[in-house]
């Protein structure tokens, strides 16, 4: 038995481990007791009861009432197979549907990063509050309310890493049935309700949905997807009418209001309703940079007393260093700075976009939508045909696109594209057609 540089009782359980396993000790074979061993060893019961135990918890031996330890039958242990390879998952990165670098001030933020590390480590000790940091819900509830007309108290605003985690959370304490959208779905949020066992009910246009009862409407009023379109005022009025009278909640998906580049943002519908039956929610993933996953929802006060009885039942996924950061980044009005900026930005993109699909579109082989905001295009192609080689020019380009099921639509994202590679990347795909 060697006891170098390992702590006796170690060596003591590797010497025994190894004439077990070598069949030196056979099953069924007793062990010498704890106190024989340890004299004739000439060392304490204490190191010999610690290898023994570790013998123990490990499987190779047992301990029998009366009798001492027994050695036990390891050579007929299934380890189970080893497979020295895994087929990976792929997770290629679509170029087009990134932010590019100029996008985002990192050095500012960056900035503000350190401001908490160097004034606000402290709290970067403490537990994380499930509802999120109190510093970052009310710069969110200032910002909602000058910039949407949320009105709302700062305990109303809950944070998470993502709207599917916010969605996971009002589904456990709503305890519903159904949910109807405005085709085509957003597939992320839908595909939560369907892991909830719902009865997902997508409609056309919101005099169909006036019509059903359900008892969810998942909605961007502001920027309809994938079009951008607008809800009008009247069909406002209407979906509110409707949630009253069936004791239903709009949950308004508020993404991306700010890029409007031919009008101003619109009210959001909360601000119709003061939130009597709305779930707001918001996220900063596309205005500041996908991996700072930071979102939020505003719970109506009858979902609300509802949440805050159960409230220590929710994680925080959201770090506290990201979550104290981003409210100094807010505090010091940087992130409207940044806005602006990213809006001034995406305008530009826009335009160039737009300026380039016209120049090859030379044949009217597709129509364009949804160049009213978003940094996607909706191209409607005239034949099955013309939507197959565009299709199969991205595909060769390995670049992100969405087939509008059940049409010749396609929905193609851009924000990746730099605008000096935009006019040769549009020439490329709309070649031979």
């Amino acid at each position: 038995m060697s006891s170098i540089n390992i702590p006796l009782y170690q060596a003591l359980y590797e010497d025994i481990k190894d004439k077990i396993i070598h069949n030196e000790l056979k099953k069924n074979n007793k062990l010498e007791s704890i106190r024989s061993l340890s004299k004739r060893m000439d060392i304490s019961t204490t190191t010999v009861e610690k290898a023994y135990n570790q013998l123990v918890v490990e499987g190779y031996i047992k301990s029998v009432p009366r009798s001492g330890f027994i050695v036990m039958d390891v050579h007929n242990l299934d380890k189970g197979k080893f497979h020295p390879y895994v087929d990976p998952i792929e997770h290629p990165v679509k170029e087009n549907n990134k932010l590019t670098t100029d996008l985002f001030d990192i050095k500012s933020y960056k900035a503000t990063v350190n401001k908490v590390f160097n004034y606000q480590s402290d709290l970067l000790f403490t537990n994380l509050d499930p509802r999120g940091e109190e510093p970052l819900r009310e710069e969110i509830r200032k910002y909602i309310l000058k910039e949407r007309d949320v009105k709302c108290d700062v305990n109303q605003i809950i944070i998470g890493p993502g709207i599917q985690s916010l969605l996971q959370i009002l589904l456990s304490i709503t305890h519903k049935k159904t949910v109807t959208y405005l085709a085509p779905e957003f597939k992320k949020a839908m595909n939560i309700f369907r892991s909830f066992g719902y009865t997902l009910k997508p409609r056309q246009s919101t005099t169909e949905i006036a019509r059903l009862k359900a008892d969810f409407l998942y909605i961007s009023p502001s920027n309809i997807y994938p079009t951008g379109e607008v809800l009008k005022a009247q069909e406002r009025n209407k979906i509110i009418t409707w949630a009253h009278r069936n004791d239903s909640y709009i949950i308004e998906d508020d993404y991306n209001f700010f890029i409007r580049y031919n009008s101003y943002s619109v009210p959001s519908i909360h601000s119709y309703d003061n939130g009597e039956r709305v779930i707001y929610i918001g996220s900063f993933s596309k205005s500041i940079i996908p991996s700072i996953r930071v979102s939020y929802m505003v719970l109506p006060i009858s979902l609300y007393n509802i949440y805050k009885e159960r409230y220590n039942d929710f994680s925080q996924g959201v770090s506290k260093l990201e979550q104290l950061s981003l409210a100094q980044f807010m505090k010091e009005g940087l992130f409207q700075r940044h806005t602006k900026k990213l809006y001034n930005l995406y305008k530009e993109k826009n335009e160039i976009m737009k300026q380039a699909l016209n120049k090859h579109n030379r044949h009217k082989s597709f129509g364009i939508r949804g160049t009213d905001s978003n940094l996607h295009v909706v191209l409607d192609f005239t034949t099955k045909k013309h939507m197959n080689t565009f299709i199969k020019n991205c595909d060769r380009h390995h670049l992100q696109y969405e087939i509008i099921q059940h049409s010749n639509s396609v929905i193609f994202p851009y924000s990746g594209i730099s605008n000096h590679d935009i006019p040769r990347l549009v020439k490329t795909l709309f070649y031979n057609m």
